[in-house]
């Protein structure tokens, strides 16, 4: 009998490529036979599809209860959170303000989505606290990704080719489009039109549209197939999971909520899940976490969040 997670990790699979493209008649037809396979097939399924629907129209929060007196033990309890997040709480607080950072010719807030025309005709979506700097001239078309997330669409242009540089290398396309995501380890490049070169201390890799690859100055991982309806549903004013670890969402709500967020258990980081969550509505997506898996969600103000398994 298959496992419950196998279940819901195979209807995930299913719903992303439903959702991401054009499935084919036979791929359809397989889709349907799964799901009359077992009752809890369309069950899982059926989840996955009440959650897109349900991340556009998300009930308004009821006003909180006024705050309960603190027993010593859960006074104790904060006591010891917050010692263990001290030092990034502050670096949290440098952070949410971009103070400590490099100066940058465009900049979006968090939880911010922006659009910004270049002087080529070519044009820079950014993701929710994400910065970059601009060097145009006659001759040279150059961007430089200092962190977060961006989307290019990239015109050819008598100036050349157009590049982004990051701390983990350069990206390079003569027009095209793609999208960049980085951290201070690695950038993740994502190709959806054309041809896209990656050009780093050790090699240099040509990526087609339809694949991703993510890379640092020193390696490169094995080059993906882009999921691009999860990958680029920001622009859309989703973010979708299927079949990620809770670091990995926690990472991304970074970009699209004030605060910052601490997993404290190792095997919850490392949990996987599918989650579909609304950007239009930030205040609501740790309420949507805490429904859809069992975790407790404590919060210290507004700037801390700790979550612990229930």
């Amino acid at each position: 009998m298959a496992h419950v997670d196998d279940i819901s990790h195979r209807a995930s699979a299913w719903f992303a490529l439903m959702q991401g493209g054009s499935p084919t008649a036979a791929e359809q037809a397989e889709l349907a036979a799964w799901l009359d396979a077992d009752p809890r097939h369309a069950e899982a399924y059926a989840q996955l599809e009440h959650l897109w629907a349900a991340s556009a129209q998300l009930p308004s929060l009821n006003a909180a209860p006024a705050a309960a007196q603190l027993s010593r033990r859960r006074f104790v309890g904060m006591g010891i959170a917050a010692s263990a997040v001290a030092v990034s709480a502050c670096a949290s607080m440098l952070w949410l303000n971009d103070m400590g950072l490099p100066f940058a010719d465009v900049r979006s807030a968090v939880g911010e989505r922006r659009t910004v025309s270049l002087p080529d005709g070519s044009t820079v979506d950014l993701a929710g606290h994400t910065a970059l700097n601009v060097d145009f001239s006659p001759t040279r078309r150059a961007v430089e990704l200092l962190h977060g997330e961006a989307y290019f669409n990239v015109l050819p242009a008598a100036a050349g080719e157009f590049t982004v540089n990051s701390r983990s290398g350069q990206v390079v396309a003569a027009e095209g489009e793609f999208c960049l995501s980085c951290d201070d380890a690695s950038t993740l490049l994502t190709v959806s039109r054309k041809t896209v070169r990656v050009v780093t201390a050790n090699q240099q890799i040509d990526l087609a549209e339809g694949l991703s690859l993510r890379f640092s100055s020193d390696r490169t991982s094995p080059i993906q197939h882009a999921e691009l309806a999860q990958v680029l549903a920001w622009r859309s004013g989703r973010l979708v999971f299927f079949d990620k670890p809770l670091f990995t969402v926690i990472d991304e709500l970074q970009r699209w909520r004030e605060g910052r967020i601490f997993i404290m258990d190792k095997q919850l980081a490392s949990r996987r899940v599918s989650l579909i969550l609304n950007l239009n509505k930030p205040e609501q997506m740790l309420d949507a976490i805490t429904k859809a898996l069992a975790v407790r969600v404590d919060r210290y103000t507004d700037l801390i969040t700790l979550i612990y398994p229930a």
